[in-house]
């Protein structure tokens, strides 16, 4: 696919989950209160929001180096989603006993990823771009820090747990953009991106192995 194509699905990805996470939980509560006038004047500063995203990613088209402040915000939490995704489902799993079980495969499953991702990037990076396992990494990835990033809205906002969806569309939204979709629309910053998925699934790994 054109870079140029990329790069539109990227803005739309991410003025989508712009608009969803700023707005989205203020309209569905003027709707559940029956406030439609202002619920049709919360649309109007959205569509600005929208612009602005779209004129973002066209100037960051042109020159990348303006993407540098959200590419190491990513890079950071690609480094850490790994371990806090392992976390939670740690502990759900041994609350019902199933982690000593499950444990094994937890290991090998965050030690493939890592290797497998440092290989393709490193050692044979010819075929990275269409490299299926790599793209399902990302997704994976991306899943699993839309969920983190719920997680937290929750425990910073739990009285608005009727706008949770809203919440978690946008983090889908911004997980796919910068997880899946930037690496391939800005390819200047696709080893960046390798290495944090490295970093972030060997360390898993390593909390695995050294886990109880």
């Amino acid at each position: 696919m054109a870079a140029e194509n990329l790069v539109s699905i990227f803005a739309i990805l991410l003025v989508l989950g712009s608009v969803l996470f700023l707005f989205g939980p203020l309209f569905f509560r003027l709707l559940k209160r029956g406030m439609w006038a202002m619920s049709v004047i919360a649309v109007i500063p959205a569509f600005v929001v929208a612009s602005m995203g779209l004129s973002f990613v066209e100037l960051s088209f042109s020159n990348p180096a303006i993407l540098a402040p959200i590419v190491a915000f990513v890079f950071v939490a690609r480094v850490v989603s790994p371990t806090l995704a392992l976390h939670n489902v740690r502990e759900k799993l041994a609350s019902r006993g199933l982690w000593g079980s499950t444990r094994a495969f937890a290991f090998l499953g965050f030690l493939g990823f890592g290797l497998y991702v440092g290989y393709q990037t490193f050692v044979s990076p010819e075929g990275a771009a269409a490299d299926p396992v790599l793209a399902t990494e990302r997704i994976v990835m991306a899943v699993g820090t839309s969920f983190i990033f719920l997680r937290l809205y929750y425990k910073a906002m739990p009285r608005e747990s009727s706008s949770l969806m809203m919440v978690w569309l946008a983090a889908i939204f911004f997980s796919l953009a910068f997880s899946v979709v930037a690496p391939y629309a800005f390819p200047d910053y696709h080893v960046l991106y390798s290495i944090s998925g490295v970093m972030g699934w060997l360390i898993g790994a390593a909390v695995i192995a050294k886990s109880p």
